[in-house]
């Protein structure tokens, strides 16, 4: 009687934990930012990148260059793609002047000047089909 009374318990307990794992209605399911701004000048920033289509749908696939011009002409680059969220976290770079490419099949390639301070959020890209 003792052993069929622990199975239970174990058994209530194993479901239990994963009921409590599962998300409530409602929950906010936002992807968690990894983005950082550089805390000075030439510090070291991370681009949290998040690409939608012009529907508003995720693309996957996109190459993002982020160039990263610092004092004394030295000149930092890094790149990533999407995944099938349409995020891209690029590697860590000294930070400087921001220029962002972005090319994909299928969409219109695209530059855009990025702040280093607005880093601290997710940059947010449209697409543009050809």
């Amino acid at each position: 009687m003792c052993k069929l009374l622990i199975a239970t318990m174990l058994v209530a307990s194993a479901f239990g934990t994963a009921a409590a794992q599962t998300p409530a209605a409602g929950a906010n399911n936002e992807i968690p930012n990894m983005g950082r701004a550089p805390k000075q000048a030439d510090g070291i920033g991370r681009l949290d990148l998040r690409v939608v289509d012009q529907d508003g749908n995720p693309v996957q696939g996109v190459r993002a260059d982020l160039q990263s011009k610092r004092v004394g002409g030295f000149l930092c680059e890094s790149w990533n793609w999407t995944d099938a969220r349409g995020v891209s976290v690029l590697p860590p770079l000294h930070m400087g002047s921001l220029k962002l490419k972005l090319s994909a099949k299928g969409y219109k390639t695209q530059e855009v000047a990025v702040n280093a301070a607005d880093l601290d959020q997710p940059v947010r890209i449209v697409m543009v089909r050809k």
